[in-house]
C-alpha cells in the first residue's frame, strides 16, 4: 500500500529523479524535479526575459509538449532502464533488467508509468533492421552496446519497446546498481515498510563471485535500508515473481522520496550544485540540461496523489522458449487492453475506490489472480482486497456501494462483461460485503481474465 507522505514540493534536483526512477518508480523523474530553476540558476527565478527567454519550458506560464521535445501538443513518454551490471564490471554493458516507460500530458498535466517484466519474449530488431528475432525484452540493451547497432543499446531497447506497445518513445534514462546506491547512502539510508511475507534469500550477491554472499532477509515489518539493502530488496528474485519484484522496487522509491522531503536535501542552491556535479555522470540519457527547467515547470504542476504505475504483469503467459528458457508471452489484445488504461486519465485515482473481489467460483485462487489482473489496469494494490465468497455465484456482478460508476464500469470492461452488470448495491449487499469496501466484485465463471493472455501455441 502507498504510504502517505506530505505533498513533494521540495527543490529536488532533476537527476535525482532520474535516478530513483530507473531505481523502479515510474514518477519520480518528475515530482523530485520542482523549482530546479533556482538551482541551475539561483537568484534568477528564470523569468522570461533576457537570456533565459529563449530556454525551452520557460517562456510560457507552462511548458508545452514542444518545449520539452514530445511534439506539439503530444505526450511525452520516456523508457527508463536499470542495467544489471555489477561493481566489478566498470562500463561493460549489462541486461536492463529494470525497464518501464513514463507517459506526461502536459495538457492535463498528469503522468503515469507502465512496468516491463524482464522476462517478456518480444521481437527484437535485427542489425539491419528488416526483421526481427524472439528473445527476452532485457537483452535488446546488451545486443544493441555488444554488436555495434546504430545507435547502441538505447536505440535497440526504444525500437524494441515501441513495436510491442505501439507508442512513440521521446527519450530514454540509464541508471546501474552504484547509482542507485550512491543515493540511498548520500540520505543515510531509508525507512522501508515490508509487508508480509518478507523475503528470505541467503544466497544473493550483487558480484555473482564464488563466496560473496550479501545474504538478503528481511522480516515484515519497518526496516532501515541502505544502499546494498535497498538494492536486494529491489532486486531479489528467490521465491517470489516478476509483479512483486515491481513492487518492491516502488516501495523504496516512496521511501527515498520522504527521507529527500524530510531532510529538504537540496535547500542550499551551492549543496544542489555540488551534486549535479557528483552524480550527473552515473546517468546516461538524452535529455539534455536545456530541457530540465521546462521538466521541472511541468513536475511542479503534477499532483503526486493522481499518478499511477501500470504492469504488464498481468497479462502475461508463462512459456518455455525453444533452449528452455522460462519466458513470458503477451498477446496483442493484452497489451493493448494495458496501454489504453496507460494512455487514459487519472479518473481511477480520483475516485479511489476501494474494491474487494469476492471469488463465487469453484477454481482456487481467482479472486487473488483478478486482483493481480486489475493491478496491472491501474487500481492501486492497496486499494484490492481478494476474498472467498460464501456463495456460488453463477454470474459476474459488479455492486457499487458509493457512486464510484467510472471505476466500476472500467472494470467491467476489463473483464468483457456488458455494462448491465454494474449495479447500485442493495441493503442485501451489505449483509454479503465482508469489508467497507466502495465496490464489491462477485465473481462468476463469466469473467474473462484469460481472454488478454497470450495464446503459446501462437509462438510454436
Amino acid at each position: 500500500m502507498r504510504p502517505s507522505r506530505p505533498k513533494l514540493r521540495n527543490q529536488l534536483l532533476f537527476v535525482f529523479g532520474i535516478i530513483l526512477l530507473a531505481g523502479g518508480a515510474f514518477y519520480t523523474a518528475l515530482v523530485v524535479a520542482t523549482q530546479i530553476d533556482q538551482i541551475f540558476f539561483p537568484d534568477s527565478q528564470l523569468k522570461p526575459s533576457g537570456v533565459f527567454a529563449k530556454l525551452p519550458g520557460i517562456d510560457k506560464g507552462e511548458p508545452s509538449a514542444g518545449d520539452l521535445g514530445g511534439g506539439s501538443g503530444g505526450r511525452i513518454n520516456i523508457l527508463v532502464m536499470g542495467l544489471d551490471r555489477r561493481p566489478n564490471e566498470g562500463d561493460a554493458p549489462g541486461r536492463s533488467d529494470t525497464m518501464f516507460v513514463m507517459t506526461v500530458d502536459p495538457s492535463t498535466r498528469t503522468a503515469r508509468g507502465l512496468a516491463l517484466p524482464r522476462d517478456l519474449y518480444v521481437d527484437i530488431p535485427t542489425k539491419s533492421g528488416n526483421s526481427t528475432f524472439k528473445e527476452r525484452i532485457n537483452t535488446a540493451y546488451i545486443l544493441g552496446e555488444s554488436q555495434n547497432y546504430n545507435g547502441g543499446g538505447p536505440a535497440v531497447a526504444k525500437k524494441t519497446v515501441e513495436n510491442l506497445l505501439n507508442i512513440k518513445l521521446n527519450y530514454y534514462v540509464v541508471i546501474d546498481f552504484e547509482g542507485f546506491k550512491q543515493v540511498i547512502d548520500l540520505l543515510g539510508g531509508v525507512e522501508v515498510d515490508v509487508p508480509s511475507p518478507g523475503v528470505n534469500d541467503p544466497y544473493y550477491s550483487e558480484t555473482e563471485r564464488l563466496g560473496d554472499y550479501y545474504p538478503c532477509v528481511f522480516q515484515p515489518g519497518v526496516h532501515h535500508m541502505n544502499g546494498s539493502d535497498a538494492l536486494c530488496y529491489s532486486r531479489v528474485r528467490r521465491n517470489t515473481s516478476d509483479l512483486d519484484r515491481i513492487l518492491r522496487q516502488q516501495r523504496v522509491m516512496f521511501a527515498v522520496m520522504d527521507k529527500m522531503a524530510q531532510l529538504n536535501v537540496l535547500a542550499d542552491p551551492a549543496n544542489a550544485v555540488s551534486l549535479w556535479k557528483r552524480y550527473k555522470n552515473t546517468v546516461e540519457t538524452d535529455i539534455n540540461d536545456l530541457q530540465v527547467p521546462g521538466f521541472a515547470r511541468l513536475a511542479a504542476s503534477i499532483d503526486p496523489d493522481q499518478l499511477a504505475f501500470l504492469t504488464l504483469g498481468g497479462v502475461t503467459t508463462p512459456f518455455t522458449a525453444p533452449g528452455g528458457a522460462a519466458v513470458l508471452l503477451t498477446n496483442p489484445e493484452g497489451v493493448k487492453m494495458i496501454v489504453d488504461a496507460f494512455l487514459s486519465d487519472n479518473r481511477l485515482l480520483q475516485e479511489a475506490a476501494v474494491v474487494e473481489v469476492q471469488n463465487g467460483t469453484t477454481l482456487n485462487g481467482h479472486a487473488a489472480r483478478v486482483v493481480e489482473y486489475l493491478t496491472g489496469l491501474g487500481i492501486p494494490q492497496g486499494s484490492l482486497y481478494p476474498v472467498n465468497s460464501a456463495t456460488t455465484h453463477n454470474r459476474t456482478e459488479i455492486i457499487d456501494f458509493s457512486n464510484k460508476t467510472y471505476t466500476a464500469e472500467r472494470i467491467a470492461s476489463w473483464l468483457h462483461l456488458p455494462r448491465d452488470r454494474v449495479r447500485q448495491a442493495t441493503d442485501q449487499d451489505i449483509a454479503l460485503r465482508n469489508s467497507q469496501a466502495d465496490i464489491v466484485v462477485y465473481l462468476g465463471p463469466d469473467a474473462k481474465v484469460d481472454s488478454a493472455l497470450a495464446d503459446p501455441a501462437s509462438v510454436r
